[in-house]
Protein backbone atom coordinates (compact mmCIF):
# COMPACT_ATOMS: atom_id res chain seq x y z
CA UNK A 1 0.00 0.00 0.00
CA UNK A 2 1.06 3.62 -0.90
CA UNK A 3 -0.17 6.88 -1.31
CA UNK A 4 -1.42 6.14 -4.72
CA UNK A 5 -3.57 3.15 -3.84
CA UNK A 6 -4.98 5.08 -0.53
CA UNK A 7 -5.77 8.27 -2.51
CA UNK A 8 -8.31 8.86 -5.24
CA UNK A 9 -8.45 11.52 -7.57
CA UNK A 10 -11.81 12.85 -6.28
CA UNK A 11 -10.08 12.88 -3.24
CA UNK A 12 -7.83 15.63 -3.94
CA UNK A 13 -8.80 19.57 -4.10
CA UNK A 14 -9.50 20.56 -7.44
CA UNK A 15 -6.71 23.33 -7.65
CA UNK A 16 -3.82 20.18 -6.46
CA UNK A 17 -1.38 19.89 -9.26
CA UNK A 18 -0.57 16.88 -10.55
CA UNK A 19 3.03 16.85 -12.57
CA UNK A 20 2.77 14.03 -15.04
CA UNK A 21 6.24 12.79 -16.43
CA UNK A 22 6.77 10.26 -19.38
CA UNK A 23 9.11 7.85 -18.30
CA UNK A 24 10.18 6.52 -21.72
CA UNK A 25 10.89 9.91 -23.31
CA UNK A 26 10.93 12.72 -19.76
CA UNK A 27 8.47 15.09 -20.98
CA UNK A 28 6.74 16.49 -18.09
CA UNK A 29 3.72 18.62 -17.90
CA UNK A 30 1.33 19.45 -15.18
CA UNK A 31 -2.49 19.37 -15.20
CA UNK A 32 -4.90 20.14 -12.37
CA UNK A 33 -7.25 17.33 -10.06
CA UNK A 34 -10.15 18.81 -11.73
CA UNK A 35 -9.32 19.23 -14.90
CA UNK A 36 -7.95 14.95 -15.20
CA UNK A 37 -11.66 14.73 -12.98
CA UNK A 38 -13.14 16.12 -15.41
CA UNK A 39 -12.40 13.06 -17.75
CA UNK A 40 -16.12 10.59 -17.52
CA UNK A 41 -13.78 7.57 -17.22
CA UNK A 42 -11.45 9.39 -14.41
CA UNK A 43 -13.67 10.61 -11.93
CA UNK A 44 -13.57 7.99 -9.28
CA UNK A 45 -10.27 6.26 -10.04
CA UNK A 46 -7.05 5.67 -7.37
CA UNK A 47 -4.24 7.24 -7.89
CA UNK A 48 -2.38 4.46 -9.16
CA UNK A 49 -5.28 3.59 -11.86
CA UNK A 50 -4.95 7.48 -12.98
CA UNK A 51 -1.24 6.80 -13.36
CA UNK A 52 -1.73 3.48 -15.58
CA UNK A 53 -4.54 4.82 -17.93
CA UNK A 54 -2.27 8.30 -18.33
CA UNK A 55 0.07 8.42 -21.51
CA UNK A 56 2.45 10.72 -22.95
CA UNK A 57 1.23 13.64 -25.11
CA UNK A 58 4.33 14.09 -26.79
CA UNK A 59 4.35 13.74 -30.17
CA UNK A 60 4.70 9.62 -31.52
CA UNK A 61 5.91 8.91 -27.95
CA UNK A 62 2.55 7.77 -26.00
CA UNK A 63 4.87 6.28 -23.77
CA UNK A 64 3.77 5.41 -19.75
CA UNK A 65 3.65 8.17 -17.04
CA UNK A 66 4.97 8.80 -13.59
CA UNK A 67 2.75 11.06 -11.65
CA UNK A 68 3.40 13.31 -8.39
CA UNK A 69 1.58 15.67 -6.43
CA UNK A 70 2.83 19.16 -6.50
CA UNK A 71 2.76 21.41 -3.13
CA UNK A 72 3.64 24.81 -2.67
CA UNK A 73 5.75 24.62 -6.09
CA UNK A 74 7.49 21.27 -5.11
CA UNK A 75 7.48 17.88 -6.22
CA UNK A 76 6.31 15.36 -2.96
CA UNK A 77 8.15 12.63 -2.61
CA UNK A 78 8.70 9.79 0.16
CA UNK A 79 8.91 11.52 3.37
CA UNK A 80 9.63 9.42 6.51
CA UNK A 81 10.82 6.14 7.53
CA UNK A 82 12.25 4.47 10.10
CA UNK A 83 13.14 6.73 13.20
Amino acid sequence: MNWKTDLKLSDLDGTAAVEITCRRCGQTRTETAAALARRPEMAQVYLDELERALKCTGRSCHGAVRIALIHEGKTEGFVGGMA
